[in-house]
């Protein structure tokens, strides 16, 4: 890939996690470049000190930058390989990702990639209704597609 090319995809892959939610919109995160790897960073000055005092808030906000970096990275067409935890003298950088080879965009892909700026803040609260079990069978699903467990409960 192009210098050029390659900046303008790790540009838009930045602006892309800066969409991610995060609690109360703390954004407690920070990115670096370096060639063409995104570190990012768990920015712990933007931890809620109160309501958060484990940091596991902060993770999760960092989780769905990291999300939204793959997202615009597959949706651009490059896979989007991410090494966690790189470096256990550094605590805070959560991960690494860069454009990798090509990859074929999905549907899928291409629509999540268009959700990405238009994600909202949900602050009120939710009915007493049973998930569809259709809907939680997808999640867990899903979470076993990206590496993780979902335990419904």
């Amino acid at each position: 890939m192009r210098a050029e090319d390659a900046m303008k995809t790790i540009d838009a892959a930045i602006q892309a996690a800066v969409w991610a939610p995060s609690v109360h919109n703390t954004q407690p995160w920070s990115f670096a470049v370096d060639d063409e790897e995104i570190s990012l960073r768990a920015d712990s000055d933007r931890r809620l000190r109160v309501g958060d005092v484990t940091g596991r808030e902060m993770l999760i906000s960092c989780g769905a930058a990291l999300a939204n970096m793959r997202i615009a990275l597959h949706a651009m067409g490059h896979e989007a390989p991410v090494r966690v935890l790189p470096d256990p003298d550094r605590p805070a950088l959560l991960a690494s990702v860069r454009p990798g080879g090509p990859a074929e965009v999905d549907e899928h892909t291409a629509m999540l990639y268009g959700q990405v700026e238009r994600r909202r803040t949900h602050r009120s609260g939710f009915t007493d209704r049973p998930v569809p079990e259709r809907l939680v069978d997808e999640l867990v699903q899903q979470a076993a597609m990206e590496g993780a467990r979902l335990t419904p409960i």
